[in-house]
């Protein structure tokens, strides 16, 4: 009984906090630049910590980054960023728009 209940509130407290939890934002541009390279990716160290929890219980939303990549949100950019070495910058949220000939 008291491992079901201790169970039930630790479930409790972590979907309380996720609620309250809000994605970080990273700045847009259509022209990759040093400055906004720079702040994407000190933005991204900042907040990396904060990812390995809000994307298991939150969902987040597309976002279209400067290679025409579609990434399940800031988080999965930032780790292209930072763990692939790439230089990325999200140009839009939502989906990249993908050419049909």
């Amino acid at each position: 009984m008291k491992v079901t209940f201790s169970v039930a509130v630790l479930v409790l407290a972590i979907s309380v906090w996720t609620s309250f939890a809000v994605d970080f934002f990273l700045p847009m541009g259509f022209h990759t630049t040093e400055e906004l390279l720079k702040e994407t990716k000190a933005l991204c160290v900042k907040n990396v910590q904060m990812c390995w929890i809000l994307t298991y219980f939150k969902l987040s939303e597309p976002i279209c980054g400067s290679n025409q990549v579609t990434y399940n949100g800031e988080c999965h950019l930032c780790s292209e960023i930072l763990f692939e070495d790439r230089t990325i910058i999200k140009v839009h949220d939502g989906p990249c728009e993908t050419s049909s000939d």
